[in-house]
């Protein structure tokens, strides 16, 4: 997560962060899947989750508030192997990174046959649909005005 002004923009627009991930805890999760990318292990080392608006980001630390540990069960059906749960919506769906670096949606009402594939990186859930302009067309339909719209419009970040 290198990209020129990222990390000020990144660091800008957590309502909670936490402190870095432990690298013992990181290095258990590679052990599992050593195919995690960069761009989210990056993250974790900056903070080991976060809340982001109405997105949460889990953390691997033990005590930890939204555990990582505790997600096994939306990839069980798709392959814990290929997929790792790392995040979710208000409404419960997960946000999953494949093996292929790519992330995806799980809703559980109705399972999906797959996940949904919804953008190439990590870095590109935060930057450009948490905080961006895919942010409203994530959501579909016209945008619903919020501090948080307001707030990822003034920093010039979406329309």
């Amino acid at each position: 997560m290198r990209r020129e002004g990222m990390t000020e923009r990144f660091l800008a627009c957590w309502f909670n962060t936490y402190p870095p991930a432990p690298e013992e805890e990181i290095t258990k999760l590679l052990a599992t899947r050593p195919w995690l990318p960069h761009d989210y292990l990056e993250f974790l080392r900056m903070t080991d989750g976060a809340v982001l608006e109405m997105f949460v980001f889990y953390g691997l630390a033990n005590g930890h508030v939204f555990p990582i540990a505790r997600s096994e069960f939306y990839v069980k059906p798709y392959g814990s192997d290929d997929w790792v749960a790392v995040g979710q919506l208000p409404s419960g769906d997960a946000f999953v990174i494949h093996r292929s670096g790519s992330i995806a949606t799980i809703g559980s009402d109705p399972l999906p046959d797959e996940p949904v594939p919804l953008c190439d990186s990590f870095q590109t859930l935060i930057e450009d649909i948490c905080c961006g302009e895919w942010y409203t067309e994530f959501f579909g339909g016209p945008p619903v005005e919020s501090e948080w719209l307001d707030h990822i419009r003034a920093k010039g970040w979406s329309r």
